[in-house]
Order: structure tokens, then sequence, then C-alpha cells
């Protein structure tokens, strides 16, 4: 199953929002990768949680749905998901969630039944049939001893705790430790392969995956301080190693028949994919999941100008907010080719400037002065310090949006301004002589210090 599109009409904070998966590429009609930019409170999350209330079936539902106002737009009687999907032999699926305030959870599924019964029907035949795994942005490390203890009593359908922490702050992910040697056991070697394919196509900085110690029932890993268990690599490391591990259990668990089932079809969702990652972790972001999952569509939402640079032309998208309404955005050309602050500047993340705030307050400080007609002595004195440290800020005179033309005439004015105070205390109080050349011209001797 892959996503064709969906729209959301008086979603969470989305009055109508509407996002197409299509391509013009006919060998690809369905774009594999979307990331979503956007300032928080323009829902990104409620977007995916969207994508997951739809695909969940009837089971998922019940266990996700919560308190159903909760999803209506405020002032709102109803919310509406609609999504158009497609099956792996091509055939389209229309799919319609509407919630209604004030009705309970069975009255809910009632009025969907038409549409439950697609995912339901689908769902009876086969568990991993339109599989849909989440992650939301609190990703939490499982130290415990029990391989399903990510599962609550709360989730209890298997649709519903593969995306469980897009729901639950509070849910805990599989523990790898236990996961890996479950797998190594029922695959033998086919398991470790793919234990040390992903997760060392994904570790940096000289940090590999190397076995198992089942006697003490953790993980090691080659480091730069030697072979130390999952247990000794800091935060960062245990919580990459800890959802890539997840997202692998699921996969592997869902589709335990498949020689290879990194190679299964499915929809993967991530909040805030960057979530803990190093800079250089948030490069390798785009290139592990095409590689390591090459046929899933990832819909994942960031705020990280390193992860949008890694995405493709027609891959990036933004939510923004304009007279009060969300509206979509998408970015226009190929990130991928594009320079970090240019990205930066770009109308996707709304920033005016790449600047520090205090260079840029140092600049309309000397601008509100420097553009006066007549400023007067004393308004020209309480900028000096404005000014000195400007003359030191780099400039990249190569950037087509860093400065504008009125912002190089500026800082001309302040270098030009500051190299006259400089020369005028390095020159002494006598008058230079003047001597007449060989030619006759004359011309000024030699000022020391």
């Amino acid at each position: 199953m892959f996503l064709k599109e969906i729209t959301l009409q008086n979603f969470k904070c989305h009055g109508d929002l509407k996002l197409s998966f299509t391509t013009d590429d006919k060998r690809k009609p369905i774009r594999k990768t979307t990331f979503m930019l956007g300032q928080n409170g323009t829902g990104k999350s409620a977007l995916l949680k969207a994508i997951a209330l739809i695909t969940s079936g009837s089971n998922g539902l019940s266990d996700i749905i919560g308190e159903p106002e909760g999803w209506i737009k405020n002032g709102k009687s109803y919310c509406e998901i609609t999504s158009i999907i497609t099956t792996e032999d091509g055939k389209e699926r229309n799919i319609k969630l509407r919630i209604t305030g004030g009705h309970s959870l069975r009255e809910i599924i009632f009025e969907n039944r038409n549409s439950l019964e697609l995912i339901d029907d689908a769902i009876k035949k086969a568990d991993r049939n339109y599989f849909v795994v989440g992650y939301g942005a609190s990703r939490r490390l499982n130290r415990g001893e029990d391989i399903f203890q990510k599962s609550s009593s709360r989730f209890t359908s298997p649709r519903s705790v593969n995306i469980q922490s897009l729901f639950d702050p509070g849910s805990s992910l599989v523990s790898l430790a236990n996961w890996a040697m479950e797998l190594d056991y029922s695959r033998q070697k086919g398991g470790m392969g793919i234990i040390k394919n992903a997760l060392n196509q994904f570790l940096v900085d000289n940090v590999e995956f190397k076995s198992i110690d089942k006697k003490k029932k953790t993980l090691i890993f080659s480091t730069p301080d030697g072979e130390v268990p999952l247990e000794h690599l800091s935060d960062g490391y245990q919580n990459v190693t800890a959802w890539v591990g997840d997202l692998m259990y699921n996969i592997t668990n869902t589709f335990k028949d498949y020689k290879d089932p990194m190679k299964a079809r499915g929809v993967l969702l991530i909040d805030e994919i960057d979530l803990h990652l190093h800079p250089k972790w948030q490069r390798l972001l785009h290139k592990f999941l095409k590689e390591q999952l090459p046929n899933f569509q990832v819909i994942a939402t960031t705020h990280s100008p390193l992860t949008a640079q890694q995405a493709e032309e027609g891959e990036l998208y933004a939510l923004k907010r304009e007279n009060k309404k969300v509206v979509l955005v998408p970015f226009v050309g190929c990130p991928s080719q594009m320079l970090i602050h240019q990205i930066l500047m770009s109308p996707v993340f709304g920033l005016e400037t790449d600047e520090s705030v205090k260079v840029e307050t140092a600049k309309e400080k000397v601008r509100e002065v420097r553009l006066k007609e007549k400023p007067t002595a004393g308004e020209i004195k309480s900028i000096e310090p404005y000014e000195k440290l400007l003359s030191t800020t780099p400039i990249n005179v190569r950037s087509n949006s860093l400065l504008g033309e009125g912002d190089f005439k500026l800082l001309s004015t302040i270098n030009k301004e500051l190299s006259t105070r400089k020369n005028r205390t390095n020159i002494s109080a006598k008058k230079p002589s003047l001597k007449k050349s060989a030619s006759g011209q004359a011309k000024k001797s030699t000022v020391k210090k």
C-alpha cells in the first residue's frame, strides 16, 4: 500500500489541507519520500496522526482515537480525513474517516463502517496488508527484558502497537538487544546480516556493531575506545540504534516469511526524524532510508535544514500560517543541490536572515542612524560599538540572500569610517614634507609612526 493523496478538513489546526503524493514520472507515479517543515503549531504531527488514524482499521482506531473531540478544529462540529491509497496490484481505494463531536467511539465506528471494512477485510487476509509503522517525537529506549514491553494495555491491536509512540509519548521502543538475539536465533546467519547491515550503515565515527553477547544479553560495539556494550554507548548512539532496531523489529516480525524483509512494501511515519541526531547523521538519513527500505513510502517531519537539504526535487514541503490559516507550501527547486544558507533563507523556513540575533540587532542600530540625513554627533557616537562589531563580521559576498544592496553600502560606509579614524590616529601632528622626484613631480615623504 502507498498513499496517493490525503485531505484534512477541520482536523486539529487544519481547516482544509490537501497533500498529494503523485509525481509526473510514469515509472514512479507515487512519491516515496516526503519531508515536512513548519514552525511549532502548524500541524506537522497532526498530519502524521491523521494518516495513522485513517489506515488503522476498526480495531486500531479503537485503541488510538482517544477523546473524539480532541481531533476536531476549535469551533467546528466535526472533522474529516479522506485518502486515496493504491494497492500493490495498482488498484485504488478511497477511504474516509469522519469524527463527529459528541459521538461515542461506537457511533464513530458505525458511521465509518464502509471505509473501515476496506481496511478490515484486507487485514483479515493478512496482518501485513496496508502495513504502517510510525514514531512520535518521544522515542524512549526500552531497557527492560521483555521484547514486547512496548505494548501497553491501551494498545492491543498489532496495527496500533506499530504506531503507538505517535499517540503515547510515554511508550517505549522494543528492546534492541532482545530483538537482535531473537532474530539471530530464528534466522541464524541471515539474522545477523540484517542487524549488521542496518546498524553499520547508519553509525558514524568508527562505531560499528560487532556481535551479540548472549550470556550478558547485550550487543557489543566496536568503538575508538575499544569494544563496549550497547549500554555504554553515548545517549545519542543508544537512541539512534533504539529506533532503527525497533523499526527493523516491526518489519521483520511482520514479514517473517520474506527472505529479505527490508524489501517489503509499507508506509513509515516519523515525527522529528532527526531527533537526537548529530549533523553527520542528519545528512545520512535520506540515503539510509532509501537504501535500507527501497520499497517503503517515508513521510517525516523535521526542523533541520541539514535533513531538508538531502531531499530531492518535489520531496520537501512546509506548513505555514497565512491569515490565520495553515497552508501547504511546496519547495521550488532541488534542495540536494543547494547550500545550507540557501535552504535556510528559502520561503519554507521563513527566516529573514541567517545571521545571529546579535549581528542582526547591530545592523538595525547602525542602519537607523546612518540612513538619517543629518545624524547628531551623539547618535553617531552611540553606534560606534555596533560598527566595530560589524567591521569584524564575515560577509559572504557570494550569497544572493545574505545581504541586499543597502547592506553592502552600509558596511562599506562603516569600514570606510573606521579606516579613516585609524589613519588619523597613525598620522603625526607634524605636516608631511614634500620632495620632488627626479621627474620634477612632488611626492609625500614617508610618514613614520
